[in-house]
């Protein structure tokens, strides 16, 4: 129980609101006093009280979570974006010596534990660029047969296991044939050469 005299109200309101539903008497003792107690006594009144404020805590700001570079752990793919920007899907490339071109793009850019290697047809190609910190990045294939090919870049760890894959573009590799006539340089068929003629018998369209 506790007991407060008139200079104590104050008080008083701010201990009602502890527990929740307390009830508040008050009376005027043999003094002149006003009493204010959680205990009821003959002759007591209730103190009403009006609803308690409640101050609600301002909202923590959520921060951003950190965005982890890529692991070797798992099965996730580990990059948002991997694709060839260049050439496009259904593309006629014009190489005579078979060099085929790509520019890859990956976010976020590749992880310096990583490489890129190309798939020419299923098979991964000898051709390979580390992960320097950058997005953009380019490879070439030489040597390319012509033809119809599908082309895709491979995400490999420092062990060579493939990691990620992007979608294959086809592309259409137009390479003159060294069987094609009037093909000169070194690759050209040497020439037959020409028969002896028989003394004294004039060339073909001489005048006689």
């Amino acid at each position: 129980m506790f007991r407060l005299t008139l200079p104590g109200a104050l008080c008083a309101l701010l201990l009602a609101a502890s527990p929740a539903g307390a009830q508040i008497y008050s009376w005027t003792d043999a003094d002149g006093n006003r009493i204010f107690s959680d205990q009821p006594r003959p002759g007591a009144s209730t103190v009403e009280l009006g609803p308690t404020n409640v101050i609600e805590p301002a909202p923590v700001a959520t921060r951003p979570e950190p965005v982890d570079p890529p692991s070797d752990s798992g099965n996730a793919s580990f990059y948002r974006e991997l694709s060839i920007t260049s050439p496009v899907h259904d593309s006629n490339i014009r190489s005579n010596e078979g060099d085929l071109t790509l520019v890859v793009q990956t976010d976020p850019p590749l992880s310096g534990s990583h490489l890129l290697r190309v798939s020419l047809d299923g098979v991964l190609s000898d051709s390979a660029v580390p992960g320097n910190g950058a997005a953009m990045h380019q490879l070439t294939v030489r040597n390319i047969d012509r033809g119809s090919h599908q082309v895709a870049v491979v995400v490999v760890n420092a062990r060579g296991e493939e990691l990620q894959r992007s979608a294959p573009v086809t592309v259409h590799l137009q390479r003159t044939s060294l069987n094609q006539p009037g093909r000169g340089g070194a690759n050209q068929a040497p020439r037959a050469p020409a028969a002896p003629r028989a003394p004294n018998v004039p060339r073909p369209g001489a005048g006689g």
